[in-house]
């Protein structure tokens, strides 16, 4: 719900050289790649001349400067590189590996230190500390492309540059697989947010970066975001009160780096499949913005109440006006909630993020405004599942839900009159009141499975 007014770069950094891992806070700080390099790279050079300095007086006086500038190497590798997979890049894996191609280049620098060292000492006559910042000149340079092009290379993955195509569209199996954004506005889900984030946990796509923020709960919420602060995936946020759900959702947005963006609510759960499968529609098809699935309706302990719920005829690709225009007829929400949604992230910024004017409507009337730039494809399968429980926000708003609803509808009339005609928006506003209706009697009739405890009062009410 994050509705501050900060700008953006336009470029999101990309991992160089093949590096597979989303920016790093560092890189989520500065939003420049050589500007962060730069800066790890001036923090190790100063953290590897002290820790020089610091053996030349303790180690060096028993054996010599030569051990000196071994004990310095060790240490200083080993801190650089926490630095430049933290700080700079959080990378997943392969940590001995990586270890190794970053002590070459390191051995490099290590060799010309070895060689220079000597003869600055013995045949000029300089003294050791004085002679080692000398060489530490030469050696930054030659860590500096070192680490950029060869320390963390995987071979076929991300490069500098964006795929415009997935491995599917390209006919490349080993084409790189562009960065997606999932990304969880919490607040008071402790009790099913652990759900929620396992479920996120477990796609089989394999680029992924998770943002998670907490919108001063006052449940565990946090409690149980911290449990996962140790998986590379995972970033945790916390965002001030206040702002309403905006806030939140516009903070874990803006905070994403992927060129795809899904946000998933702190309740509901994803199919292992459900990126893969929406990355593969919108990357093999050239003009889309947004791609949803269905979902399953489910209850407070996951079980589904009602299967395979959303996009009536509208399966494979259909321009964003017909989608509009689609779900403004059938009076509600045929999209799905946000975790049924993968939209390209670039987009989402380019309409001002999400629009909460009618609240109830954050997520469909955001997605219109996305649809009006670009066109819709539909994903087969029940991707996603929708908890309907007594903390759900929607629940708590089910008796503005027509009004707000109608109150979009006659916006798009009033904007885009060639999308939503008066037919369309007698139609649209006729079947919102009566599903608002439904919907309201449904929530009764349910309410015992709203709960895990069996319970039906909604979270602070009194």
């Amino acid at each position: 719900m994050s509705s501050e007014v900060s700008s953006m770069a336009v470029e999101t950094p990309q991992p160089p050289a093949g590096m597979q891992g989303s920016p790093g806070p560092l890189l989520r700080l500065i939003r420049n790649q050589k500007v962060a390099f730069l800066l790890v790279g001036g923090t190790n050079t100063v953290v590897g001349f002290l820790f020089f300095v610091f053996f030349e007086y303790t180690i060096g006086q028993i054996w010599g400067y030569l051990a000196t500038l071994a004990f310095a190497h060790v240490f200083s590798v080993l801190c650089a590189f926490v630095l430049y997979r933290t700080f700079v890049f959080k990378v997943r894996g392969h940590v001995f590996r990586d270890l190794g191609r970053f002590e070459l280049v390191y051995l490099v620098s290590l060799g010309i230190n070895a060689a220079l060292l000597p003869l600055l000492v013995e045949l000029g006559g300089l003294a050791v500390i004085p002679a080692q910042a000398l060489i530490v000149v030469v050696t930054t340079l030659v860590s500096y492309f070192g680490h950029r092009g060869f320390s963390f290379h995987r071979p076929g993955s991300l490069t500098g540059e964006r795929p415009s195509e997935s491995p599917a569209a390209s006919g490349d199996a080993g084409a790189a697989k562009p960065l997606v954004s999932i990304v969880i506005p919490a607040y008071n889900n402790a009790e099913y947010l652990a759900d929620t984030i396992d479920s996120v946990l477990a796609q089989t796509y394999p680029n992924l970066e998770v943002i998670i923020a907490d919108h001063a709960s006052s449940d565990g919420t946090l409690a149980v975001m911290r449990r996962y602060e140790d998986d590379e995936r995972v970033t945790l946020l916390e965002t001030p009160a206040g702002g309403g759900a905006l806030r939140n959702w516009n903070r874990v947005s803006r905070a994403a780096n992927g060129e795809y963006l899904k946000l998933v609510c702190g309740d509901d759960l994803l199919d292992p499949e459900i990126v893969t499968a929406q990355v593969a529609a919108l990357a093999g098809t050239p003009g889309a913005v947004l791609a949803a699935s269905a979902r399953d309706i489910v209850d407070a302990n996951g079980q589904p109440v009602m299967t395979g719920r959303g996009l009536p005829g509208l399966l494979g690709r259909h321009r964003g006006v017909d989608a509009i225009r689609s779900t403004v007829r059938h009076g509600t929400n045929v999209f799905g909630e946000p975790g049924c949604v993968l939209m390209r992230r670039d987009q989402l910024e380019a309409v001002g993020w999400w629009d909460s004017r009618w609240p109830y409507l954050i997520d469909e009337a955001t997605y219109a405004k996305v649809l009006l730039r670009g066109d819709f494809v539909g994903v087969p399968g029940s991707l996603a599942g929708f908890r309907i429980s007594d903390s759900q926000w929607s629940v708590r708003l089910a008796k503005q839900q027509a009004e707000q609803a109608i109150g979009f509808h006659r916006w798009l009339h009033e904007q885009h009159p060639d999308v939503v005609g008066r037919v369309t928006l007698t139609v649209g506003n006729a079947r919102a009141r009566l599903m608002a209706t439904l919907r309201r009697f449904a929530y009764v009739y349910l309410a015992r499975r709203m709960s895990r405890a069996g319970e039906s009062t909604p979270r602070g009410a009194s």
